[in-house]
């Protein structure tokens, strides 16, 4: 029961996180099902990448809801995305526990890092409905690289690409979060797809626990996203990722 209820309670707080400034909930939901729940790296990133659909599913439908997605860009990022998901995703089955320890631990700190050099960049610009094809396509390096680590260890690709889509498309927080939640969605459907075709490592309790409330939160963060001070929901988040970062890398040597 303890089990169940600290499942749902982590999936409010991740998704709630994740949908507010746009980052995919794979980043703290493997490394807490490997350190809190003792699954293998694989199970993890399997039961991860399940448990996103639903997170993802549902703050897509709230941001459309909202009409703030940008659809035909999202549609654009799947697309670059989607082989490198595919490769990842049987690569991962393939990596031993510790390679994937060490490359979660890697990617974590990597993420810490952006956000510190980040933080100050995020100002409101304005929004942007026409996207200048030149300045779109220099962007798809991004979504093309991080899908296939999206594939690979369930981290999802907004991390890098809501900065981009406000610093270079001139997209307001809202409107390149938006945009990024659905291409992680979709992502998350593919991904699981490959997982689930070449393992039997899915968690289907885990699952459907860290789905009830990841749902809930997917609901929560579209709302909060305008209301919470988003420099201190930040800083939690970088010091978050670099304890978690360092306790990887440090198990997996």
């Amino acid at each position: 029961m303890l089990e169940a209820l600290g499942l749902i309670i982590a999936g409010v707080c991740i998704a709630s996180a994740a949908m507010a400034v746009g980052i995919g909930g794979g980043i703290l939901w493997t490394p807490l099902l490997i350190l809190a729940y003792g699954l293998s790296p694989q199970e993890s990133v399997a039961t991860s990448l399940m448990i996103q659909v639903v997170g993802m599913g549902s703050g897509t439908l709230a941001y459309m809801k909202a009409k703030l997605t940008q659809i035909r860009l999202s549609l654009i990022f799947f697309a670059v995305a989607l082989p490198g998901v595919i490769i990842g995703g049987y690569l991962s089955v393939r990596l031993s526990q510790d390679m994937v320890q060490m490359m979660l631990g890697i990617m974590a700190m990597t993420v810490a890092v952006l956000f510190v050099a980040g933080q100050d960049q995020f100002v409101d610009t304005g929004t942007s409905a026409e996207s200048d094809r030149r300045k779109v396509r220099r962007l798809l390096p991004i979504p093309a690289f991080f899908g296939f680590m999206m594939g690979t260890l369930s981290v999802g690709i907004g991390e890098w690409l809501v900065p981009a889509l406000r610093q270079r498309l001139n997209l307001d927080m809202r409107q390149a979060i938006a945009t990024v939640i659905p291409v992680m969605f979709l992502l998350a459907i593919c991904a699981s797809a490959v997982h689930w075709s070449q393992t039997d490592g899915m968690r289907l309790n885990y699952f459907a626990y860290g789905a009830i409330g990841t749902f809930v939160g997917g609901q929560i963060g579209p709302r909060i996203s305008q209301r919470i001070d988003e420099r201190m929901l930040k800083q939690s988040f970088i010091y978050l990722m670099t304890l978690i970062g360092i306790h990887m890398i440090f198990q997996a040597i």
